[in-house]
């Protein structure tokens, strides 16, 4: 199944963040990036709004509890820090 194989190698990606800043698993944030590109949402500001816009379903696909969904400045955060080569 292509989705879990995506995801199992999203999970690879080694999170630069500290343990204090991690309320979302990076893959998560990075599926979320993939899915709103996917679905016409362009930008930190537009991922942000996928996220918002499919909050309900994403915390229910994903068993998302404590924190909800990455906020756009999250998102942002990750795009910016993730190396490029450890996710390629």
């Amino acid at each position: 199944m292509m989705g879990a194989e995506l995801i199992e190698k999203l999970k690879q990606v080694e999170d630069f963040r500290t343990t204090d800043g991690r309320r979302h698993p990076l893959w998560l944030v990075l599926l979320f990036v993939i899915m709103g590109t996917m679905n016409g949402y362009v930008g930190y500001r537009g991922w942000g709004d996928f996220v918002k816009r499919h909050r309900g379903v994403l915390i229910e696909k994903f068993g998302i509890q404590k924190h909800g969904v990455p906020s756009y400045s999250t998102i942002r955060r990750v795009v910016m820090g993730v190396d490029f080569d450890k996710l390629a």
